[in-house]
């Protein structure tokens, strides 16, 4: 990890040089640099997404080669100094990722980045992209221009790749566009379905933006012990409580409407305090947890079916500071 961090240092210092940054619409790539004098005109960027990375030219229908990715994606175009060649800047930009152990994948450059006259003039690489054009595309035909593509593996597996098209429009201005990925797992468990627990990240969000959540443990019929399979949401809870030792919660017991409201009311009650002994034994401080409960007067939906009762049966994390 600490070599791939070098290498994204030593990338940013080569390209960025003493350029002054005016205020943008966006930012460099936190591993690669701007070439000097260029602006930042659009930029965008997804914690994890999907992208088609070319390594080839622009055919009828389709890249002729190119590599599909997932990860971390980040668009930026740039208005590059118009008295910097496409070749200057894409050279510069080819040395800087060399010496920092890219490898150059692909390379084009004018008329060559098609196939023919035939051939598609502009693709889609990342749906997200600005690049200013209708649906996003990127634009494979112009007067005077050049790309290419480059990857860095880390030793840990982590790859990175980097695609740069710099072209002259129909004499328009001169544009930099550089697309990079690096590809990494996606952050799984942020949704849960109802046989899954909640994860301590799912708390979190929902007691910050809610104030609140359930959980749907699993006890047995008239009972109020908790059993071994409720173990997972439980630990979750006191994970999160552990983290954020500042947060106080009460924990409401609710039943469905099967049985006498008394009845109901009582085992409420105990299955709150059920939790809340269950969290004491993680070590969490019993002043940081209330306790009630409502029986069955607080239904979620309606106790017509066995899927409804199953919805109303439950604990809810309400968060009080």
């Amino acid at each position: 990890m600490r070599h791939r961090f070098n290498i994204f240092f030593f990338l940013t210092l080569s390209l960025a040089g003493s350029t002054s940054i005016l205020a943008e619409n966006g930012q460099d790539l936190p591993f690669l640099g701007r070439y000097p004098g260029s602006v930042v005109d659009n930029y965008r960027s997804a914690h994890y997404d999907e992208i088609t990375i070319p390594l080839g030219p622009l055919g009828k229908n389709a890249l002729t080669r190119s590599e599909t990715l997932e990860g971390q994606i980040t668009y930026i175009k740039y208005q590059v100094p118009r008295d910097r060649s496409p070749l200057e800047v894409i050279r510069n930009y080819q040395q800087a990722l060399q010496h920092a152990g890219f490898h150059i994948l692909w390379q084009c450059a004018n008329h060559n980045c098609r196939t023919n006259g035939d051939a598609s003039i502009n693709t889609s690489l990342w749906r997200n992209a600005p690049t200013g054009y209708t649906g996003g595309v990127e634009n494979f035909l112009f007067d005077d221009g050049r790309m290419l593509t480059a990857e860095h593996r880390a030793a840990d597996g982590v790859r990175t790749l980097v695609f740069i098209n710099d072209n002259t429009l129909f004499g328009h201005s001169q544009d930099a566009s550089a697309y990079a990925i690096q590809t990494q797992p996606m952050q799984n468990g942020m949704v849960s379905s109802s046989s899954d627990p909640l994860t301590s990240e799912n708390m979190l969000y929902e007691l910050n933006n809610k104030g609140q959540f359930s959980l749907h443990l699993p006890f047995d019929f008239n009972r109020s012990t908790l059993r071994t399979d409720a173990q997972p949401s439980l630990k979750a809870l006191s994970d999160l409580l552990k983290k954020h030792p500042q947060l106080h919660v009460r924990i409401e017991g609710h039943t469905d409407q099967a049985g006498a409201e008394s009845y109901n009311q009582k085992l409420s009650v105990t299955r709150a305090v059920a939790v809340k002994n269950a969290l004491i034994a993680e070590g969490i401080d019993p002043r940081r947890l209330e306790t009630t409960g409502y029986g069955s007067s607080r239904p979620l939906v309606s106790n017509d079916t066995e899927a409804n009762r199953a919805i109303n049966r439950r604990v809810e994390i309400i968060k009080m500071a």
